[in-house]
């Protein structure tokens, strides 16, 4: 935590429960959808473009939700990073996992889409950096047999290597981080999701396999396996995805308008 004015803010909000973290969030997303930032813009304009065939109201009631869990994804920080691990656990009060994630012997890739609560995932799981010297401990620590949390719909930046595959219905730029690993090591694959309870205040966890010879196939096999992973995931829990992230290509936000 390198800012010291947002760790001091999230100690001071760690003594509450997390259901009163939640209604600072509460506060804040009834503030931010009602005023124009890049944040509600981007989460709009996602919307549109995904689900054009809602009707309007349809439309604002889910921007309405998408902007509530993007501020719980702010101030649940307050718990994930200042409780300890055993208070923070504590929350997670339903439990989903896949018999081969719990009988697994070998080494394990979990793809955490940016989805509900991947932040309190990640208590219990180390993500391992993606800069080269990241890759190298990636597939050093894979065929030492330990797993790897990798954010499979992070748009790559700069000029790290992705390719475009559909999602939602657009392309979007898909990394190839979870493909090269699967050709190279013969590990298990899995996707997760922390979901957020509702009324908000505990978690469930839900793990699934995917399958390692689809994921490592060739580059636009792989990317658009991975993709249809990722939103069917996320259409069981729209409001809870990322929207407002850049996801897709200019040209899809382009033919939108």
């Amino acid at each position: 935590m390198g800012n010291p004015t947002l760790q001091r803010s999230l100690e001071l909000l760690s003594r509450f429960p997390l259901r009163g973290q939640y209604r600072l969030g509460d506060l804040v997303g009834l503030v931010l959808r009602n005023t124009s930032s890049q944040v509600s813009r981007q989460t709009r304009e996602n919307i549109g473009l995904c689900f054009a065939d809602m009707d309007r109201a349809e439309q604002q009631t889910l921007y309405r939700d998408c902007m509530r869990h993007t501020c719980y994804a702010i101030t649940e920080l307050a718990a994930v990073w200042c409780w300890p691990v055993e208070r923070v656990l504590a929350t997670i009060t339903s439990v989903d996992v896949c018999e081969e994630f719990d009988s697994s012997e070998r080494s394990r890739i979990i793809l955490l889409p940016h989805l509900s609560s991947w932040e309190t995932f990640e208590v219990w799981l180390v993500l391992v950096p993606t800069r080269k010297r990241g890759l190298r401990q990636l597939l050093i620590g894979l065929k030492a047999g330990k797993s790897l949390v990798i954010l499979p719909d992070q748009k790559p930046g700069g000029k790290k290597a992705y390719i475009n595959s559909r999602f939602f219905g657009y392309s979007a730029p898909a990394t190839t981080l979870v493909q090269n690993p699967c050709r190279k090591i013969d590990c298990e694959v899995f996707i997760a999701n922390m979901c957020r309870s509702e009324p908000p205040g505990e978690f469930s966890l839900q793990i699934r396999p995917l399958e390692h010879a689809r994921l490592a196939a060739d580059e636009i096999s792989s990317a658009q396996y991975m993709n249809d992973q990722i939103e069917a995931l996320a259409r069981q829990h729209l409001a809870q995805y990322q929207w407002g992230y850049r996801r897709f290509d200019a040209g899809a936000y382009a033919s939108a308008k």
